[in-house]
């Protein structure tokens, strides 16, 4: 028979031991940053990082002129807007949210950029038949003075991409050796101008993509004892051309401009979510048809011009994307073969 000594010995021994697991897992993280170079490394090397990291910065992946490009086809067009003070979107950061999709050829390009794309399409493809592009958003982070504010430009919040989706409720799916957690979402960040400490470059904490309890989700913002965004939180200095893929379990943010600085930090943001979640930005509406029509297949299929199939077939085009509605005679097609 046990005495209540010996039963309450058993639970502490018991707690301390969840304790233990729990500071396992989400231990500290390590104070560089993955990296690999643009012209040589493959997909399947940046989803080995992200697995293991949870970030990786791919360096100069697309010649500096590409990003000049970038700049020539935005610059002067309207839409964009400024956060307010103390606000997520940050009162020093100018954004051009979902638009510059249909603005800019080079966007467009950089949308299916084949190292970026297929590291993401890698991690998350144990999870979904299709990945779609949910997010395209130029954000340019201002210095201090430049849009007529002499208050100091504080840091983003560290946060999770994949709280976009309540990702702190998904606990139930399923964990694997390989994949570990799923991971619903991830982010590609392309420096336009040079990333710098100075200048506001994206800060991460790496490996926090597979921090979280025993039996719970990971919090939005769940830092684990002896971890602080000061002491521990890494920034992505990259040159123009450069980008930084990150899971979307990742905590990051955006860092503050330092005093004396005076270069934007310009970037271009693409968020690659699962084929099932509903994407930030609504593509159909930030831009004319005719100029979706334009795009070549790989990006209308991000975009959702094509679905994830129940079963093998080839995916139909003509009047459904022309048309405003799929009339027709008793077995008309549309496009591939696919009777109506």
């Amino acid at each position: 028979m046990q005495g209540p000594c010996t039963l309450a010995a058993a639970a502490a021994l018991a707690a301390g031991y969840l304790l233990y697991k729990r500071h396992k897992r989400m231990r500290a993280p390590v104070m560089e940053l993955p990296r690999l170079d643009g012209k040589t490394c493959t997909p399947s090397e940046v989803c080995a990082l992200l697995r293991s990291h949870g970030v990786v910065v791919i360096d100069e992946a697309v010649p500096g002129e590409v990003m000049d490009r970038v700049v020539a086809e935005l610059d002067g067009v309207g839409g964009t807007f400024v956060g307010g003070k103390h606000s997520f979107a940050g009162h020093h950061t100018r954004r051009n949210a979902a638009k510059p999709l249909g603005e800019s050829t080079t966007v467009q390009e950089l949308a299916v950029h084949p190292t970026a794309l297929g590291g993401g399409e890698a991690l998350l493809g144990p999870w979904c038949k299709k990945v779609c592009l949910g997010t395209c958003s130029c954000i340019s982070v201002e210095p201090h003075g430049a849009l007529g504010d002499d208050e100091p430009c504080g840091s983003q919040v560290l946060h999770r991409d994949d709280s976009m989706w309540g990702a702190s409720s998904w606990r139930w799916l399923p964990q694997t050796p390989l994949e570990g957690r799923p991971q619903l979402s991830v982010s590609c960040m392309w420096a336009v101008a040079d990333f710098t400490a100075g200048n506001g470059a994206t800060r991460f904490l790496p490996g926090s993509h597979t921090w979280y309890r025993d039996g719970d989700g990971y919090g939005e913002a769940e830092l684990p004892p002896g971890v602080s965004d000061a002491a521990h939180a890494v920034q992505a200095a990259m040159r123009k051309g450069s980008c930084v893929l990150w899971a979307g379990g990742t905590l990051h943010g955006a860092s503050g401009q330092r005093k004396g600085n005076t270069a934007s930090r310009r970037g271009l943001l693409f968020i690659y979510n699962l084929g099932y979640l509903k994407p930030e930005h609504n593509f159909h509406w930030s831009m004319p048809h005719e100029v979706m029509m334009t795009f070549g297949e790989r990006l209308l299929d991000l975009i959702g011009y094509t679905g994830a199939n129940a079963v093998d077939h080839p995916w139909y085009r003509g009047p459904v994307y022309t048309q405003p509605y799929l009339g027709g005679g008793r077995g008309s097609t549309a496009g591939d073969g696919v009777q109506f």
